[in-house]
């Protein structure tokens, strides 16, 4: 069960790394949104990347919240893996999975509005 438990928190630990990915990408497309010439679509897109940012913040406290569970139930003997930890390891899995797609759809509609300047 150990091991269950160990590869959860190492999941937990990608993850954060995923989510330090998304800040620094997040700041990168945030200076090339105030360098593209204004308009409609570049508004939406600065709107977009300012709710991922939120989206991002609450993301990175539920990872590391998810990662101290983890840590007390690797250190405490006898402790098993639960329904409600499954059900958040699969919530956060499938959060983080859609934070990194609503990025790249955000990387994606400031390449279209560079094309069609």
């Amino acid at each position: 069960m150990a091991v269950e438990l160990q590869e959860l928190y190492l999941t937990g630990k990608q993850w954060l790394s995923d989510l330090d990915f998304l800040e620094s990408e997040e700041h990168f497309l945030r200076h090339q949104l105030t360098i593209a010439a204004a308009g409609t679509i570049v508004n939406n897109l600065t709107a977009r990347l300012d709710d991922a940012r939120l989206i991002q913040q609450k993301l990175n406290d539920d990872v590391h919240d998810f990662l101290n569970k983890m840590e007390r139930l690797i250190v405490e003997s006898g402790s098993g893996i639960n329904l409600q930890l499954v059900e958040d390891f699969i919530s956060l899995q499938t959060a983080v999975a859609g934070a990194l797609a609503v990025l790249k759809s955000i990387k994606y509609g400031l390449i279209e509005s560079k094309w069609a300047a």
